[in-house]
């Protein structure tokens, strides 16, 4: 359960295509954080079964998302169901299974999924922005697919490409306002929309799990973990980002040899590398370090020591490698260990250079260490170090984040 529980209690939500899949695993996890979650969706029986299963003070809202004037009610809608609204997490989504190319696929099928997959959100976050309080939020569902194409799938690739940048956009928009606007991009995730996939011929999972560098396909919890952490308070330091959550899938397959050893122990101290100002706050365990030293288990190391010092990218690489290299020959480490960089956000040509390098080489080891279960994450950091900094450190580091490796996460003050 999130860290911020006590904070969330009485929040309200609004969930669309909350009857299924990863929409239903959001409203569960956002219903045992204590938010008051309203379950929409086309089907209105599933639906007012999962606001009955949470409980008291849930409730379900039948809607088409493919009218544009029913997505714009929607927020409102939600506002007077719940006594009001906090939280907008754009979920719905359609793709086509019918193995047709673009050209092929009838006009009316491409305008459903438009509709659908973007026309709403964008319909739904507008309406939501008018009634939304400053500390509030929008949620929107974006894909790995929004960074490749994905053939045969109709303008499925189109839609969430254009959710990534309208996140942005919007972001920026109601920043004024004080209304934070993130994206969370799943990878392959067990629902019955992929599963339908499999049934088609249209996709081999067994062959997609083994390409993934952890192992698996997503669960509709690991993104629902995610979409929690961007929906809460100290999700406001990743503000017009995409968090993609794919196991690995964005970088390809896993070489066969593997890491470091697995580690075996089940608890750790998470350290601290490169300690400056307030960035500790609020990361329990933390033990801050000048240098890693093998004493005692470790469940994760943070190395801060690029986010204050003004290095090139050559010594920025050597201090990242000389990190890994003791992560990697300390002999107690938790089986879920992670990895993770933080480096200021570059001014200088030098300083841009190092950053870009940085994030690169996390993303090598995190494919180089993926069979051993190591998760290696950076985080590309714009502003003075502060709570939310640590925020998204605790965040990474945690079981909510145990399906993101490889990622370079944008995060701080400004857009």
């Amino acid at each position: 359960m999130a860290d911020s529980t006590n904070q969330t209690q009485k929040r309200r939500a609004l969930v669309t295509g909350g009857a299924h899949g990863i929409g239903r695993a959001v409203c569960m996890r956002l219903a045992a954080d204590g938010y008051a979650v309203a379950v929409a969706d086309i089907a209105s029986d599933e639906a007012a079964r999962l606001a009955r299963l949470m409980g008291i003070g849930h409730v379900a809202l039948a809607v088409d998302l493919a009218d544009p004037q029913a997505a714009g009610e929607l927020p409102a809608k939600a506002a007077e169901a719940l006594g009001g609204l906090d939280v907008v997490i754009n979920n719905a989504g359609v793709t086509d299974s019918s193995g047709r190319t673009l050209v092929d696929l009838p006009q009316a099928a491409i305008a459903h999924m438009v509709a659908i997959n973007l026309t709403a959100v964008e319909q739904i976050a507008k309406a939501a922005g008018a009634i939304l309080k400053p500390g509030s939020c929008i949620v929107n569902l974006a894909s790995g697919a929004a960074y490749r194409a994905l053939a045969l799938r109709g303008p499925y690739s189109a839609t969430k490409a254009g959710i990534v940048a309208l996140t942005r956009a919007l972001a920026e928009e109601f920043e004024p306002r004080g209304i934070a606007v993130a994206a969370v991009a799943p990878g392959y995730t067990a629902t019955p929309l992929v599963e339908e996939l499999e049934r088609t011929a249209r996709v081999d999972l067994s062959a997609v799990a083994a390409g993934i560098p952890l192992g698996r396909l997503a669960r509709p919890e690991d993104i629902a973990s995610a979409v929690a952490f961007a929906a809460s308070a100290e999700g406001g330091g990743i503000n017009g980002q995409t968090l993609i959550v794919d196991g690995g899938g964005m970088m390809g397959s896993a070489p066969k040899a593997a890491g470091p050893a697995k580690g075996t122990k089940t608890e750790g101290a998470i350290v601290l590398l490169g300690a400056t100002g307030e960035m500790d706050l609020g990361i329990a365990g933390v033990v801050a370090r000048a240098r890693l030293d093998a004493t005692g288990p470790l469940s994760s190391v943070i190395d801060a020591s690029a986010l204050a010092c003004d290095r090139s990218p050559a010594e920025t690489l050597d201090t990242a490698l000389a990190t890994a290299r003791a992560c990697a020959a300390a002999p107690d480490r938790t089986a879920d260990f992670s990895l993770v960089y933080v480096i200021a956000e570059g001014v200088s040509p030098s300083g841009r250079a190092a950053a870009a390098a940085l994030g690169m080489l996390s993303r090598t080891l995190a494919l180089e260490w993926a069979r051993s279960g190591i998760r290696v994450n950076s985080i590309l950091w714009c502003g003075k170090p502060h709570r939310r900094l640590g925020a998204v450190c605790r965040f990474l580091t945690g079981a909510d984040a145990s399906y993101i490796t490889g990622q370079t996460v944008h995060a701080g003050d400004t857009l």
